[in-house]
């Protein structure tokens, strides 16, 4: 009887269910009608103040429920836009810094959203704050960081969600009557297909497959490759585009979001879960990404168009909150310490049968006794359940140095540059690693460990860097305090962002001494190009690589020794001697080193049963493999876990499985 009941409330009669439950717990609200808006179940009501005085009733409704539930005004009882922009700016501090122009209004969803300079003056996390808003002006608060920097891809993304309310709508709801959909099947077998990422950096692509649903865990781009091989394996016979139910960005690297609109572009309509930071960068990047084509005389694998349709059906989610996004799936983000917004994707499946914890990329480091700027605080190891652990091994086979003497070693290099009469040229990744090179550069100024001289950037850098600004609770703690203390290691006197060809000259011509960031940063096109051009054959200045230089790229080919390049102007080839020094400065990486795995394992609880490697060179991916088995019982473990190698394409079996016969086998 109990196995027929709880059939019952995951097939049709779901939604009749909930919607009665909703009805009778909310009497006095006068609902007028409810949605079922992505993975929240949204409650249009007559009376705004029932919603200030019954928070406790809508909260262990939800609990009971275990649904997400938002409570909407219905379009009659708001105040106009006038009316409530003037209650606002009356009732909300001064020092939050918001004018008139800061406030934008989304009629479909009842939504007011409220750029703040200071949104910390503002206790907009606080339910009753939220909800006082709400009962007073019909409206829902949404209240966004204004960034120290102008973001021109903010500015379109908030435009965009205004402007495309009602296509918006459209596609939330479609996305609500496939999460609580009848179940088919139920979940019966839960399996894993490489779709890229498996043996090879990048070009990330998982199939997450229950039987009753199939979801994608990121759709990134080759990062040395174009064309057909620059893409994930979408032509498999196991991944078909109208069966997908969803898709989950870890974060907004090319080479884990760089093929997503491709997906739209052929048909894919539901929805993309990532966190805010997330979609903005991934929109940044991905309108690079088109022009960079563009620029070099090839067809973009999408247009703007397919970047659109991604944007309509974007799902941001916050840190460490609970969603259904499958109607045997519940998906949590937690911090992934990799990049701005980065995440761990936690997949619950099966109403507490099975849980995988994927990583997409991480860093892992020691907060006790670590003396280093960190940008962000490390990844989160602390969850509930977890049977399987998809761990990406890009350094499983590598060391670097401390992250303090990376650091000393680049000031070093400055210096040197500088007693030279010369420039330093550092290619960077816009995300990510602009930030911190510029993070430590700018504490080395004010600490005198170098002199006074220009920082350029060029590039991408500036852009992204202004997302960053928007977001500064993402940021470690001293970082973030700093910040918000009017301390920015963004915007100094000494950092110069360069946003013209004429600038750029003027720089290279200069023979002043000048810090130069750049992208991109395995030096594949951008500026840094031009600047590299200009600066190769003079001794005097140095050329520091940061970051992971992938085989095939120009980067490389320098670290490997080549000294000649060949570079096509204006239909001939001319050939550039390389006479400035080459170094390479390790420990800045923002994924984990082979140590710092190591150390997440060991701290990772509970403990998984399998472990998944991937996002690492063959060889990378064998040593770690080796380690685990070698070294379990240190790491905690109380029985050896089965660690598996998958390539692309294999599809691995995770449940139902025989852990004696696999674990056998393995040892």
């Amino acid at each position: 009887m109990a196995a027929q009941s709880k059939e019952r409330l995951t097939g049709e009669n779901l939604r009749r269910m909930i919607i009665f439950e909703i009805y009778n717990a909310l009497r006095g609200a006068e609902i007028t009608r409810i949605e079922f808006e992505g993975p929240e179940i949204a409650v249009y009501v007559k009376k705004p103040d029932y919603i200030l005085q019954n928070e406790k009733v809508v909260g262990e409704l939800a609990k009971k429920l275990r649904k997400r539930i938002v409570l909407r005004t219905d379009p009659n009882s708001r105040k106009s836009h006038e009316n409530t922009r003037r209650y606002l700016l009356e009732i909300l501090p001064k020092e939050a810094g918001i004018g008139p122009g800061d406030i934008e209004f989304d009629d479909r969803l009842g939504e007011v959203t409220i750029l703040a300079q200071n949104p910390n003056a503002i206790p907009y996390k606080s339910a009753s704050f939220r909800n006082k808003i709400l009962a007073e002006t019909g409206w829902r608060p949404v209240v966004m960081r204004k960034p120290s920097l102008t973001s021109r891809t903010l500015n379109i993304i908030l435009r965009k969600s205004l402007t495309d309310a009602k296509e918006r709508q459209r596609a939330l709801r479609d996305t609500g009557e496939r999460i609580f959909r009848e179940t088919l099947i139920g979940t019966r077998r839960i399996r894993v297909i490489g779709l890229g990422s498996f043996g090879e950096v990048g070009r990330s692509a998982i199939l997450v497959d229950t039987g009753e649903s199939k979801i994608l865990l990121d759709a990134g781009a080759a990062p040395t490759s174009y064309g057909p091989e620059a893409f994930p394996y979408f032509d498999s016979p196991e991944f078909r585009i109208e069966d997908l139910d969803a898709v989950i960005i870890s974060h907004a690297h090319l080479d884990h979001v760089g093929m997503l609109p491709l997906l739209f572009k052929y048909g894919y309509r539901g929805p993309v879960y990532m966190t805010a930071p997330t979609r903005d960068i991934a929109v940044l990047v991905l309108l690079d990404f088109m022009e960079l084509a563009k620029r070099e005389g090839r067809e973009p694998p999408f247009t703007q168009k397919e970047i659109n349709l991604m944007l309509s059906r974007t799902i941001v989610m916050p840190y460490n909150v609970v969603t259904d996004v499958a109607p045997d799936t519940k998906l949590t983000f937690s911090n992934a310490g990799h990049i701005l917004g980065s995440s761990l994707v936690h997949l619950h499946i099966g109403q507490g049968l099975y849980n995988i914890l994927y990583t997409g990329d991480l860093k892992y480091y020691r907060i006790k006794g670590d003396t280093s700027t960190r940008l962000l605080p490390p990844a989160n190891y602390q969850f509930h359940r977890v049977e399987t652990l998809i761990i990406e091994s890009t350094y499983g086979a590598t060391e670097t140095q401390p992250r303090h003497m990376a650091e000393a070693e680049l000031i070093e290099l400055v210096n040197e540059a500088v007693k030279n009469k010369g420039k330093i040229l550092i290619p960077v990744m816009a995300v990510g690693r602009g930030q911190e090179i510029l993070l430590v550069l700018n504490r080395a100024l004010k600490e005198g460990k170098i002199p006074e001289i220009p920082i350029y950037v060029d590039g991408l850098v500036y852009e992204v860097t202004a997302i960053y600004t928007a977001y500064v609770d993402y940021f470690a703690k001293p970082v973030r305090e700093a910040i918000l203390n009017g301390d920015n290691p963004f915007m100094t006197e000494n950092t110069e962002y360069v946003n013209s060809q004429s600038k750029r000259d003027e720089i290279i011509y200069s023979d002043e001494p000048a810090i130069i960031l750049a992208t991109s940063g395995m030096m594949q096109g951008g500026p840094v190009i031009d600047y590299f051009k200009s600066m190769a054959e003079d001794e005097r200045h140095i050329l520091a690589f940061v970051s992971y230089q992938a085989p095939g790229t120009l980067g490389r080919r320098l670290l490997e020794g080549e000294r000649e390049i060949a570079f096509q102007e204006d239909g001939r080839l001319r050939m550039v001697k390389v006479n400035m020094k080459v170094v390479r400065v390790e420990g800045f990486t923002g994924h984990a080193t082979q140590s710092e795995l190591q150390l997440f394992l060991r701290h990772l609880n509970p403990k998984p049963r399998n472990i998944i490697l991937n996002h690492g060179e063959p060889t990378a991916l064998l040593t770690f493999a080796r380690i685990i088995k070698n070294r379990w019982q240190k790491f905690g473990f109380e029985n050896p876990p089965e660690v598996i190698v998958p390539e692309n394409l294999e599809a691995v079996t995770l449940y139902p499985r025989n852990y004696r016969l696999h674990t056998g086998v393995q040892y």
